[in-house]
């Protein structure tokens, strides 16, 4: 009773100390006190929020390469020694120093990515909507007569440009030409007209043949010469990114896309012409009306990535846009010599986004999750970073090394399996036998294989692959979100109920009790334990836990505080013996998650690791070089050289 009344005393006063006011308080008394030493002027001088700023590749054992850019840095900073973990910074508050009143939390869902301005093909709806008389839109009009409608008429800031009584007049409206317009001046800056086919390199020998057929019989949309003006696919990057608004390395997906969908046209509609090899400002303009004019950013995103006939997105429809990645964004250039490698990362990639987005784990990504994520956004902002590891989100390289370096580090007989006996050594065996045992039987696996008569087939659970390790890592170095809450209470729920009751969490606690007392560590009863889990989480009902329970507000930064007391041994002592001070400055560091400050300091280590492999094996090679010298000079000494040197 004694012991449980000094650990209940024990949490008050760490719950006290660091409470946000009292921590103001402490720092608020330590400046009075310099100012007072210092100059007796102003005592009452308000806080400045401090800042700490830190000091910011061969395959080796079957180790990808790692980022060029360390190396450089690695380089500059002969003299002073890299520390192996990156010094934390305080941020300045943005929302006054009230800590009552802290930012808002960012939204957990995108609903509006509608477009500003109209996007039919010659801009109908703004014309209607003007009272213009235009009345299609679609087919064979001619753009050159599209006259008073052919610029859509937007606001500059988004809203109504009537002046309000009592305000002065808003600024005129700036126009925006339609997309017909906009698709021909580019057409006509990059394209050629067939007669100029032979300026052109590599084209197939009877394209002529085929455009002749198509001046010949005018369909829907190529009755005019400007609709059979070509556009290479080595051109079609502005296309993509201007008018599409699609990353850049989209652009031979989209392309081919286009002759797909054309292709598919002409045959439903029996037009007797054959397919193009080439896009036309006709097929473009097909492509636009039936694939991008009806639809809003996210679903045109989705659209263009799975298959036509599929309605959901699968893992092999990700990769022929993570290969252009590969070859075109300069961050990723120098694996280039590393095919095994670009493999693994675009397996790590796309894994990443079925981790995030398909929260259901089905391996099928459906419209409303690509809408409830931030996918589209992700991918434009790896289109215009060009250091690739400013990209936390899916696309870092770093993240891709650290994970890879784990799971090989784990795999001692390199057939990219992880067995039980293999994941127990994770952390330093952190990890206790029962929830490894509940990993390999019931925690999520990404992704699911079809037989040859379509049947689903479940994967192995005999062992984890290199995607089931990457679903695991994540959601073990960091617990703090939606998905690793709902991975962990999957594992915990051994009667798949949904309701993770006192039983449940007795008989994982248990474990954790036995392995307490064999390591010397002071035991905590369950009782008490539980106690304090919940005076954190605070559960609707107090008889059991749901999911639910854990992706409260207030539950974001303890929800993994009960998943590590109850199989992580390592983690739920660090947690009973945390730092305050520490755990308030990791909260106003520079990392937006957990995961992303662990990956920082595990890439330091294993950067630190290979660079030291390096200097050994140097050493060896000196040494090794030296002998040798010495045997040619014992050689050469008994007269056994195949030359020696003239006596005059």
């Amino acid at each position: 009773m004694v012991a449980s009344a000094s650990i209940k005393m024990d949490e008050l006063l760490t719950n006290w100390l660091g409470s946000d006011a009292v921590y103001e308080s402490v720092v608020r008394v330590i400046e009075n006190l310099k100012a007072e030493s210092s100059n007796n002027t102003n005592a009452n001088n308000n806080n400045v929020p401090f800042s700490t700023v830190g000091d910011a590749l061969t395959t080796v054992d079957g180790r990808p390469p790692l980022s060029p850019k360390l190396v450089m840095k690695q380089q500059q900073q002969q003299i002073k020694k890299r520390p192996e973990i990156p010094p934390f910074f305080r941020q300045r508050a943005q929302h006054g120093d009230n800590p009552q009143n802290p930012p808002p939390a960012p939204p957990k869902r995108r609903t509006n990515s509608s477009f500003a301005d109209d996007q039919t093909w010659d801009g109908i709806y703004m014309a209607n909507r003007e009272g213009g008389g235009v009345s299609g839109g679609s087919g064979g009009d001619d753009i050159s007569k599209i006259t008073a409608h052919e610029y859509d008429t937007i606001a500059t800031d988004g809203a109504a440009s009537a002046a309000t009584p009592g305000q002065p007049a808003q600024q005129p409206q700036q126009q925006q030409p339609c997309i017909a317009i906009r698709a021909r001046e580019l057409f006509q800056e990059l394209g050629v007209f067939p007669s100029a086919l032979d300026s052109v390199e590599g084209l197939p020998p009877n394209l002529s043949a085929i455009l002749h057929q198509y001046e010949r019989n005018e369909s829907t949309y190529h009755k005019e010469r400007d609709d059979m003006r070509l556009v290479p696919m080595e051109r079609f990057e502005r296309i993509t990114k201007e008018l599409c608004n699609f990353p850049t390395f989209f652009h031979k997906p989209l392309y081919d896309r286009i002759l797909l969908l054309w292709e598919r046209h002409i045959t439903s509609q029996k037009l007797k012409l054959p397919p193009l090899p080439m896009v036309t400002f006709g097929m473009f303009h097909y492509f636009w009306d039936t694939e991008m004019a009806p639809y809003d950013k996210d679903e045109r995103f989705f659209r263009l990535i799975k298959q036509p006939t599929q309605e959901y997105i699968t893992r092999d429809d990700f990769f022929p846009y993570i290969k252009e990645l590969l070859s075109d964004h300069p961050g990723l250039e120098f694996l280039s010599d590393h095919a095994e490698f670009q493999d693994k990362y675009a397996v790590t990639v796309i894994t990443r986004i079925f981790y995030s987005v398909n929260l259901c784990h089905s391996g099928r990504i459906t419209v409303r999750q690509v809408r409830k994520s931030d996918l589209l956004s992700v991918f434009q902002q790896v289109d215009e970073e060009e250091d690739i590891n400013k990209v936390t989100k899916y696309f870092s390289y770093e993240h891709f090394y650290v994970l890879y370096c784990r799971f090989w580090e784990l795999d001692d007989d390199r057939d990219y399996k992880i067995t039980r006996e293999n994941l127990l050594k994770y952390g330093e065996h952190s990890l206790s036998h029962m929830i490894v045992d509940r990993i390999f039987d019931a925690a999520p696996r990404p992704f699911e294989s079809v037989d040859e008569n379509g049947n689903v087939v479940r994967p192995s659970r005999d062992y984890l692959t290199y995607e089931d390790f990457i679903f695991f890592m994540l959601s073990e170095e960091d617990k703090a979100n939606e998905y690793s809450a709902r991975y962990w209470f999957s594992c915990v729920d051994v009667d798949g109920d949904d309701k993770l009751n006192n039983m449940e969490m007795r008989s994982f606690y248990a474990v954790q009790l036995h392995r307490m007392q064999c390591m010397g560590h002071e035991v905590v009863p369950f009782e008490d334990m539980l106690c304090q889990m919940m005076d954190m989480i605070k559960p609707a009902n107090s008889d059991y836990l749901v999911v639910e329970d854990f992706l409260q507000d207030h539950c974001s930064q303890v929800a993994g505080a009960l998943f590590d007391a109850l199989f992580n041994l390592n983690k739920y002592v660090m947690f009973e013996q945390r730092d305050p001070f520490l755990e308030r400055q990791k909260r106003e560091d520079e990392f937006d998650t957990d995961w992303d400050r662990f990956a920082c300091i595990d890439y330091n280590r294993l950067a630190m690791e290979e660079e030291q492999r390096e200097e050994e094996a140097m050493e060896v090679d000196w040494v090794t070089m030296d002998e040798e010298e010495e045997d040619a000079d014992e050689y050469n000494a008994l007269g056994l050289s195949g030359s020696s040197e003239a006596p005059f």
